[in-house]
């Protein structure tokens, strides 16, 4: 037969050890959800590092190209007029 502080203490215990398992399932829980949080910020982040290699490309390509060559005098004269205080 059980005394009545046994009984007592495995109730303490019983009580605590349930809400360490509450606890544990809302640490879970929590985690789910900033693991899928983290998961759609590292999709997003590919998606803008895909898009500013898009960027890179074009600007490559632009400043490749034969209008951009021929336009380049008319684009010093103007940034040497701006820095000259003229408009």
């Amino acid at each position: 037969m059980a005394s009545p502080l046994t009984a007592t203490g495995d109730d303490d215990v019983t009580n605590e050890l349930r809400e360490l398992r509450l606890e544990v399932a809302s640490l879970r829980s929590q985690l789910a959800r900033k693991s899928a949080e983290t998961d759609e910020y590292r999709r997003r982040l590919q998606a803008s590092r895909n898009q500013c290699e898009r960027y890179a490309s074009q600007l490559k390509a632009l400043r490749a190209s034969s209008s951009w060559s021929i336009t380049r005098p008319l684009r010093m004269r103007r940034r040497k007029a701006l820095n000259n205080g003229w408009t």
